[in-house]
């Protein structure tokens, strides 16, 4: 039963909501965040992808990284364009080539050549299939799978196991990891609920859920929200601490 009551901790809605407030951050270098006024508008996506997200993490415990690197490869868009000069497909810009050998040949690499006409025809079919958001999440869930295996983090997704991480895409990835693992508590129902009871005039104590909200605030680019909320702004203080390196992450957003 464990996996299932972790796996109906967290209200979805409040995770998608989530989702398309990060949809429309946008990050330029030196890790400037500019948030635009459009969010994508395809909720229905962002709710598929979360419960497919869902039913690949281990354990019932939702893995972020599936929403981290969405957000990295197509800033949460369900349709982009093909990256990479037309090789890579998908809300996860997976190159096909890489993918159908690896993944879907029983052969794996061995006596592969992807010049083969055969084999051209396979990539394609293979780039279409990875614009399908239920079988790009398949084939993420088997490369993380490999990156758990041997111990590498997410950033990985870029550079291959065996390759070396660039530095901006790792810092944009950690980044919105742990934006989206904070998301996870502010979205669990036991918060939910308790800051219903707040709305409703209940005494219900107030400082978890406003630091929380702090925090969420400031990793998302938003401007303060209560500036004069002690107990909000500590959070939000304390986010921009941890961006800046000047503290570490609190055990509940790493």
């Amino acid at each position: 039963m464990l996996p299932f009551i972790l796996a109906t901790a967290i209200s979805m809605q409040c995770f998608v909501d989530q989702l398309e407030s990060a949809s429309r951050v946008e990050i330029t270098k030196p890790f400037k965040i500019n948030v635009y006024s459009k969010p994508i508008r395809n909720r229905r996506f962002l709710e598929k992808l979360y419960r497919l997200s869902l039913k690949k993490s281990k354990d019932g415990d939702l893995d972020v990284r599936y929403f981290a690197l969405a957000w990295m490869e197509s800033r949460l868009r369900q349709f982009p364009k093909l990256g990479d000069r037309g090789s890579a497909c998908g809300i996860y810009q997976i190159h096909a080539r890489y993918s159908y050998p690896l993944f879907r040949r029983r052969k794996g690499f061995s006596g592969w050549d992807e010049k083969a006409p055969e084999n051209k025809r396979l990539i394609r079919s293979e780039c279409a299939r990875l614009r399908g958001v239920t079988y790009a999440v398949d084939t993420l869930s088997k490369l993380l799978n490999i990156l758990d295996d041997k111990n590498k983090p997410a950033c990985h997704h870029n550079s291959g196991p065996y390759g070396s991480c660039n530095t901006w895409y790792e810092e944009r990835v950690n980044f919105w990891i742990a934006v989206f693992e904070t998301t996870k508590l502010f979205c669990d129902e036991r918060v939910q609920k308790t800051m219903a009871m707040m709305r409703t005039g209940s005494p219900t104590p107030t400082a978890p859920t406003d630091k929380v909200q702090g925090y969420l605030d400031f990793m998302a680019g938003k401007d303060p929200q209560k500036k004069e909320d002690e107990v909000y702004m500590s959070g939000y203080n304390l986010a921009e601490k941890v961006k800046s390196g000047e503290e570490t992450a609190p055990a509940w957003a790493v």
